[in-house]
C-alpha cells in the first residue's frame, strides 16, 4: 500500500474553499434597462439562497432576451457561479472566460475559475489562475491552496517552495509532515522519512507522522518497523480507522499474524473505511 493512496485518506493542507454566499455586485450601467435590472435582482436573491437551478435560468433569461449583449457583463460571471454550484463546470468555465475577456483583472473572478478547473479536474490550468492572485495577495492561505493544487499536479517543488515560505511564518507539524510527502513523490524516500522521523521528535502527538512512516515502511517491505510506527499512532488514537487498516494490510504480509491482520481491517472497514474491502476479500476470506 503507497504513500499515494495514503494521501487519497487524509486531509490536504488547509484547502482553500470558496465562500458559500456570493458578493453581489448591485452596480448597474445607466443604459440597463428597469425591467432588467428587476429581472437580475430577482436571480441575485435566488443565487444567495444557493438555489443555484433557479438563479441559472433566471440569468439565462435574461441573457436571451438581451441577446447575449447585457450592458451589465456581472451577469456572465454571476451564471458562471450558479453554474458552478451546479457543478456544470464547462458551461462556468465558458461564462468566465466570456466575462474575464472584458474585465481581465478581476481576481474574484479568477478565483471562482480556479475552483472550475479543479472541478474538471485540470490543477495546471488552475495554478495559473492562483498564481496570478497570489502575485497580487501572497498570503498564507493562498499559499496553502497553491500548495495542495501543485501537489495534485505533480508540481512538488512548486509545493515544496511554499511549504518552505509558510514554515519560515508559522511553525507547523502538518506543513513539515506534508513536506516529507513532497520528497517521496519524487522519489526520495530517505529525505521523506528523515522529515517523519523529525517531525515525530518535535511533535511525538501529531499522529499523521506516524500514518506517513508506517506507509512507506509499508510499502518498502519493512513489516516490523511499519508497526512500530502504527502502533504508536495507535496508542494516541486506538479508534483511528486510517491506522487500523495500514496496521491490518501489514499484519496479512506477516503469514503467522493473518487473523489478526483481517481483525483490524474489519475494524477499520466497519468504521468507515471502504478500502478495507479489497484487502478483505484478497486475504480474510475463509480466515477465521
Amino acid at each position: 500500500m503507497s504513500v499515494n493512496a495514503l494521501a487519497n485518506n487524509v486531509r490536504t493542507i488547509a484547502q482553500y474553499v470558496l465562500i458559500a454566499a456570493l458578493m453581489i455586485i448591485s452596480t448597474y450601467s445607466s443604459a440597463q434597462s428597469t425591467e432588467e435590472a428587476k429581472a437580475e435582482a430577482e436571480a441575485d436573491l435566488l443565487l444567495e439562497q444557493q438555489d443555484y437551478a433557479g438563479a441559472e435560468k433566471k440569468y439565462t433569461q435574461i441573457l436571451t432576451k438581451s441577446k447575449g449583449v447585457s450592458t451589465n457583463p456581472q451577469l456572465f460571471y454571476k451564471r458562471a457561479y450558479a453554474y458552478f454550484g451546479l457543478e456544470q463546470f464547462n458551461n462556468a468555465l465558458k461564462d468566465l472566460n466570456l466575462y474575464l475577456e472584458k474585465n481581465p483583472s478581476d481576481l474574484q473572478a479568477k478565483l471562482l475559475r480556479a475552483n472550475v478547473y479543479l472541478g474538471q479536474g485540470d490543477a495546471d490550468n488552475a495554478l495559473n489562475d492562483i498564481d496570478a492572485l497570489i502575485l497580487v495577495n501572497p498570503n498564507p492561505e493562498l499559499l496553502r491552496w497553491r500548495v495542495s493544487v501543485a501537489m495534485e499536479a505533480g508540481k512538488f517543488k512548486i509545493a515544496q517552495q511554499d511549504i518552505l515560505t509558510l514554515l519560515n511564518q508559522e511553525q507547523s507539524p502538518e506543513l513539515e509532515a506534508y513536506l516529507g510527502l513532497t520528497y517521496y513523490y519524487q522519489d526520495k524516500q530517505d529525505s521523506a522519512m528523515f522529515i517523519f522521523n523529525s517531525v515525530i521528535k518535535k511533535y511525538p502527538e501529531y499522529v499523521q507522522s506516524y500514518l506517513y512512516a508506517g506507509s512507506l515502511c509499508l510499502e518498502a517491505g519493512e513489516y516490523d518497523l511499519a508497526l512500530e510506527y502504527i502502533n504508536k499512532g495507535l496508542r494516541l488514537e486506538p479508534g483511528n480507522e486510517t491506522l487500523l487498516f495500514y496496521k491490518g494490510a501489514t499484519l496479512v504480509e506477516k503469514p503467522e499474524r493473518v487473523n489478526e491482520g483481517c481483525r483490524c481491517l474489519m475494524k477499520a472497514f466497519t468504521a468507515g473505511f471502504d478500502d478495507a474491502a479489497d484487502y478483505l476479500k484478497e486475504y480474510c476470506y475463509g480466515v477465521e
